[in-house]
């Protein structure tokens, strides 16, 4: 049976072993957050980033408006292609992993004369 210790006889555990400035009663744990502010690098990531953002849809708004301008569908196609190669190729997936999702319908053949009108180097005029 154990024997019953009366309270003040127990031994008192440090609340922060190690650091005992932080038992006193005017330390608090919880610091005030009132002059809490970011540090300036992480001020500018967010502005250059959102700036990013921001010119990533003026960019693709101006687009979509050049592109509805055309006389016909196939030369909205080009224009988009013609624009957006360079800015947009990094966010576009490379062509052999999209054939890994979706094979293509297409025989090569069929597929030759697909990249040959949408590139414009076929005459229907001849044909």
């Amino acid at each position: 049976m154990a024997a019953h210790i009366p309270e003040e006889k127990k031994r008192k555990i440090p609340l922060y072993p190690g650091f005992p400035e932080l038992a006193r009663s005017d330390v608090s744990i919880f610091p005030s957050y009132t002059k809490l502010a970011l540090a300036y690098r992480v001020v500018c990531r967010h502005r250059y980033h959102w700036a990013t953002v921001a010119q990533h849809r003026q960019f693709m708004k101006e687009l979509h408006s050049f592109e509805k301008l055309q006389a016909n569908a196939l030369d909205g196609v080009r224009v988009h292609r013609e624009f957006s190669q360079g800015i947009l190729s990094h966010k576009i997936p490379p062509r052999r992993y999209i054939q890994k999702l979706t094979p293509d319908p297409l025989n090569p053949h069929q597929r030759m004369r697909v990249e040959e009108i949408i590139s414009g180097r076929v005459n229907f005029g001849q044909k």
